[in-house]
C-alpha cells in the first residue's frame, strides 16, 4: 500500500489572522499547519503566552502543526557580507547569539508540538565552502540533540544551499539523524535552472518535508499557484515519491503569491493533492 502523505501550508501564505487561517484550514480540508508567523510578526518574536494562545487555537481546531519555518541561519554568516538580502519574516536577529535564537526557536517548536524546525545556510556570498556551515551547523544539532527536534535544510535562492545538488552535497557531508534536506522545487526554479528528477530522487532519503509552489516566466518571472506556472510537477513528483514508496511525507505550500493568497493557495492545494494522488496510484 502506498504511503499516506500530509497535506499541509505555511500559514501566514494566506495573509491573515490565525482565526481565518484556521478556518480556511477547515473548510479545505486540510489537517496541518507549517507555521511562520502571524500577522507580520515572526512566530519568535511572539511572547510564550501568545505562543501558547496560538498552539491552543490550532489544536482545538483539530489540527496539528507539522513544523516551525524558523529564519534560522537566513542571515550573513560571521564575518562575511551577504551577496544578497532574504526575508526573515518579522524576525529581527539584534544582538542575540546563535545559541539564544536556537533556545528560543527550541521553546517555540515544543509550544507547537512539533519536533521539526526550518533552518538556511547563510545568505549567500562569494567563495562560499560547505565546512563553512560547519560550526553554526555543530551548535544548532547539539541543541536538536538536546531538545528532540529535527532540523530541515531548506534550498533558498537568497542561501549557499540553492538547488537538489547543494543539498545532496550537505547530507552527504553530514550524515547525521536529525538534519534532513527541506526540498522546494519552485525555489530552485527562481533561481533560473531546471532541477533534475533523478538528482532529486536521489536526495529522498534525506527528504520528509517538501515545499511546493509554482513560477512562471510568461507571468513576469514570479510564483503562482502549483499548477499555473512552468514547474513540471506531474513528473518530478512522481520521481521523488516514487524514490519514497514506504515513507509518509509532508507536502506543504508556500505559495508566495502575494496579490491573490486565498485563492492561489486554495488553488495550489487542489492541484498537490491530484498530484501526489496520481503519483501514488
Amino acid at each position: 500500500m502506498a504511503a499516506q502523505h500530509t497535506i499541509a501550508f505555511v500559514n501566514d501564505e494566506l495573509k491573515a489572522p490565525l482565526a481565518e487561517t484556521i478556518a480556511f484550514a477547515q473548510e479545505n480540508g486540510v489537517g496541518a499547519l507549517e507555521m511562520r508567523s502571524i500577522e507580520g510578526r515572526n512566530f519568535l518574536a511572539l511572547s510564550p503566552d501568545e505562543q501558547k494562545d496560538a498552539a491552543r487555537q490550532i489544536a482545538d481546531a483539530g489540527l496539528k502543526v507539522v513544523g516551525l519555518a524558523s529564519p534560522l541561519l537566513k542571515w550573513a554568516a560571521p564575518g562575511r557580507s551577504a551577496g544578497r538580502l532574504g526575508d526573515q519574516f518579522g524576525f529581527e536577529i539584534g544582538s542575540r547569539s546563535l545559541g539564544e535564537i536556537a533556545r528560543l526557536t527550541a521553546e517555540a517548536a515544543h509550544r507547537l508540538g512539533t519536533r521539526n524546525v526550518r533552518i538556511f545556510s547563510f545568505l549567500t556570498y562569494e567563495g562560499f565552502k560547505l565546512a563553512e556551515l560547519g560550526p553554526a551547523l555543530d551548535e544548532l544539532l547539539a541543541v536538536a540533540e538536546r531538545e528532540d527536534l529535527v532540523l530541515h535544510v531548506e534550498n533558498e535562492p537568497v542561501c549557499n544551499v540553492r538547488d537538489e545538488t547543494d543539498l545532496m552535497a550537505l547530507m552527504q557531508a553530514r550524515r547525521h539523524p536529525r538534519l534532513k534536506a527541506l526540498l522546494d522545487i519552485g525555489n530552485i526554479y527562481a533561481t533560473g535552472t531546471t532541477p533534475d528528477a533523478e538528482r532529486m530522487a536521489a536526495l529522498m532519503p534525506f527528504v520528509d518535508h517538501m515545499h511546493f509552489k509554482d513560477f512562471s516566466i510568461r507571468a513576469g518571472r514570479r510564483h503562482v499557484a502549483v499548477g499555473e506556472g512552468d514547474v513540471p510537477y506531474g513528473a518530478f513528483i512522481a520521481a521523488c515519491l516514487a524514490a519514497a514508496p514506504e515513507r509518509s511525507l509532508t507536502l506543504s505550500v508556500e505559495t508566495h503569491v502575494p496579490d491573490d493568497p486565498v485563492g492561489a493557495t486554495q488553488r495550489s492545494l487542489v492541484r498537490l493533492r491530484e498530484l501526489a494522488a496520481a503519483a501514488t496510484a
